[in-house]
């Protein structure tokens, strides 16, 4: 029906396309009166986050479009006031069902709108509720750190890279305002100091590198300027960040020390310090935790207050075991004073950049919004009826390169128990519909099966499942679905990551081929085993390899005695002249030979 709308022109569909972007328009003007100030901001920078019916200016030229963007908005909508309302309801006490609630919002937004659109709208939520009270207790501040270190273990960089950035930018605009009020205890002042506390925290829960709060301490103290102010987050970010520095970032640790004295010290002996003052008091007392620092006699016990935080990352079920210290946030500029590169962070593109996840088709301009529904139309025309296959498969064929459609795989993957499994099915279900096979697939099951462990496994165990179902299926598949099953299978079998064993096709029916594994040699079977056959020879990188992916095959005498008739009978025929490919007849004579000597063992132990 989309796809009609779309071809539909005339008078007829403008008059259509203007009521409706006259009842978008009216229901924008609604919503916005709904929304929270929040809300209302976000829907003027054009996130769209004040109304579920707002339609682009650039989708109103196509009654289809606007239509398609309606209905992807809404969805999108409704995830994003999902995410505020976790935010809502963060405490120190629901900090493990908070993170389960908010992956799930997130493994749900990311296939629509992208990981660093995403990540934006998670910290546009997450920090105002973190830093903007003046009085929020330190630990509900920690507990919001601590959901930001676990997406950004779970769904990638672009949220430790979006709470760095949005932090100091919020940490920019309160100190500016507290200097301008001169209130060293102002609500702006303390606003200030909730941002330096909050980019402490990041690094001391892993994420962040040393350099980056050695930068924020040079940016506190920009221009030699020393306040009671900036002395006040100088002494909160060593209370937050001390212990973690000096543990691990010990070049950076002294550096910072030496810094800080230094500027405090100049502080100290000019007229901006007068004996006696507010001023000179807290220049003094910071020039002595500097001392007893580099004495080692400050314990940092502001830090033991954070320890079920730092057990909860730990051992946190969302986590499955993943340590944030493995995910360090890669920070190749000045923090606070050099703009980020535009294609930072590495594997999630900058807010200038399209999207990876957001693109859901190859050289759309529009993004998932417009992307994603034509390619769902396709997965339910063919006849994929969940709500998880149909975003796999969005997730696979909207993808820009094989590392993209791995990431997206995984988020989609990740949101459901069954979700590896059936991201392996999606994989083959699109490889085996290509026109001749494409290694696009067999390049992404290697991405996902050389992930850490535990996820690595379980996708190269749910990948040989799949193909042991396509084997059992083969006999009802056509030429072209049977060569691409083949290619994938060979692939499959020849990457060490996914270590899938050539005697799975003992799986393969043969005797709905009229026979058994000796006699089916010939017809659509016949073409998958000679087709796998000569791809494991290609791909092998020797004699010697060519000879261990057939040995398994020993325990199964009728599968290896079908195997050495589709050598001897139709792949030996195919083979080009021995003197333009000599290693391809070694490897050959190599599984050959392994195949007919271990015949011949059974033969004789029988």
């Amino acid at each position: 029906e989309s796809e009609e709308e779309l071809s539909e022109g005339g008078d007829e569909g403008e008059e259509e396309e203007d009521k409706e972007q006259e009842e978008a328009e009216g229901e924008d003007d609604e919503a916005d009166d709904d929304d929270d100030a929040g809300g209302a901001s976000a829907s003027k920078s054009g996130t769209g986050q004040s109304s579920g019916s707002y339609v682009p200016p650039h989708l109103r030229g196509t009654g289809g479009g606007a239509k398609a963007a309606v209905a992807v908005s809404q969805s999108v909508v409704l995830l994003r006031r999902q995410l505020r309302g976790v935010m809502n309801r963060v405490t120190e006490g629901n900090l493990d069902p908070s993170s389960r609630e908010l992956s799930a919002a997130l493994s749900q937004l990311i296939p629509e709108v992208g990981t660093s659109s995403a990540a934006e709208d998670l910290l546009k939520l997450l920090l105002p509720a973190a830093v903007n009270d003046p009085n929020i207790s330190v630990l509900v501040l920690g507990c919001h750190a601590a959901l930001v270190v676990t997406m950004h273990v779970l769904f990638g960089a672009a949220f430790g890279a979006a709470a760095l950035l949005q932090g100091g930018a919020c940490l920019g605009r309160s100190l500016s305002l507290a200097e301008a009020s001169g209130e060293a205890t102002g609500d702006d002042s303390r606003i200030a100091k909730n941002c330096v506390s909050f980019e402490s925290l990041l690094f001391s829960f892993g994420i962040l590198p040393g350099k980056a709060i050695f930068d924020m301490v040079r940016f506190i103290f920009e221009g030699g300027i020393v306040s009671e102010i900036r002395v006040e987050l100088a002494l909160t970010t060593l209370r937050y960040a001390g212990r973690g520095l000096r543990a691990e970032h010990p070049e950076d640790f002294r550096e910072l020390l030496a810094f800080v004295t230094s500027t405090a010290s100049g502080a100290r002996s000019s007229a901006a310090a007068p004996e006696g003052s507010d001023m000179r008091t807290r220049i003094d007392y910071l020039l002595r935790e500097l001392q007893d620092l580099k004495n080692n006699k400050v314990s940092f016990t502001a830090m033991d207050r954070f320890e079920a935080i730092r057990s909860w990352l730990k051992t946190a079920p969302v986590l499955g075991g993943k340590k944030a210290a493995e995910h360090p946030l890669a920070v190749p500029f000045k923090y606070l004073e050099e703009e980020a590169p535009s294609n930072w962070p590495l594997g999630a593109p900058g807010a200038g950049a399209k999207s990876r996840l957001g693109a859901t088709c190859k050289g759309s301009s529009t993004g998932s919004a417009a992307g994603a529904e034509p390619l769902r139309a396709l997965a339910i025309q063919q006849r994929l009826s969940t709500e998880l296959r149909q975003s796999l498969f969005v997730a696979v064929m909207g993808a820009e390169d094989f590392e993209h459609a791995a990431e997206r795989l995984s988020h989609v993957a990740l949101t459901a128990k069954a979700g590896v499994a059936e991201a392996c099915l999606i994989l083959f279900h699109c490889a085996i519909r290509e026109k001749a096979p494409n290694p696009f697939y067999e390049h992404i099951c290697e991405v996902l099966c050389s992930r850490p462990a535990p996820w690595g496994k379980k996708f190269s165990h749910c990948l040989k499942r799949a193909a042991v179902q396509h084997l059992q299926q083969a006999h009802t598949y056509g030429l072209r679905a049977t060569v691409a099953l083949a290619e994938l299978i060979a692939a499959l079998i020849t990457c060490p990551a996914s270590a899938v064993p050539l005697a799975i096709v003992r799986f393969v029916r043969f005797g709905e081929a009229g026979g058994g594994a000796g006699k089916a040699v010939g017809g659509v079977l016949g073409l998958l085993l000679r087709h796998m056959a000569e791809s494991l020879l290609k791909r092998s990188a020797d004699a010697d390899a060519a000879a261990a992916i057939f040995e398994p095959l020993t325990k199964y005498e009728d599968v290896r005695e079908g195997l050495l008739l589709v050598v001897d009978g139709l792949v030996k025929p195919r083979l080009p002249p021995k003197a333009e490919e000599p290693l391809l007849w070694e490897k050959f004579r190599a599984a050959r030979r392994k195949l007919a000597t271990l015949a011949t063992v059974a033969k004789d132990q029988a």
